[in-house]
């Protein structure tokens, strides 16, 4: 079996008030198949000299929205946190930078990517989500929404272990 290398992706949030936009995973898709997530593509490191400058990761996101949101313009905002970890069902290292996102319409999702969009708040999401495997983007995401004082509480359901491959 050929060793995969480690993913590199930015992630996309759009939040407004108290609910995040979240969307649902294709089957099809390799990594967390299915799963309730936020917009997200994986790039080359060697592409961004500067993840935190929002022009460098602009390109980025146009990818993104060219292949799985109908090419709608993408509005980087802000750049809010990364993390890195090698607890996934794929086994590698994966390193993500979430940055707020904007629309200046709504994405037209192409299936082959996400199935479904909707906005939750924190605990429509936990509710929702209630089993399934979350990744590194909503740890990501749940751990930064709290401190910044989005929600009263982490609200990520379950966080993959070593158990779930089992």
């Amino acid at each position: 079996m050929q060793e995969r290398k480690p993913i590199h992706a930015v992630i996309g949030v759009r939040r407004a008030g108290g609910a995040t936009f979240y969307v649902r995973r294709s089957e099809h898709m390799e990594n967390y198949p299915g799963v309730w997530s936020l917009f997200s593509i994986q790039y080359d490191p060697v592409s961004v000299a500067d993840v935190a400058d929002l022009a460098a990761v602009a390109p980025l996101f146009e990818t993104m929205s060219a292949q799985r949101l109908g090419g709608v313009p993408v509005r980087v905002k802000s750049y809010l946190t990364w993390g890195s970890s090698d607890r996934n069902p794929m086994g590698v290292e994966v390193t993500l930078h979430l940055y707020e996102i904007e629309f200046d319409e709504e994405p037209r999702l192409n299936e082959r990517y996400y199935t479904d969009g909707i906005w939750l708040t924190a605990e429509e999401y936990e509710e929702r989500c209630a089993e399934q495997v979350c990744g590194l983007c909503l740890r990501l995401w749940s751990d930064y929404a709290w401190i910044m004082g989005y929600t009263d509480r982490p609200f990520i359901p379950h966080v993959y272990n070593e158990a779930d491959s089992a």
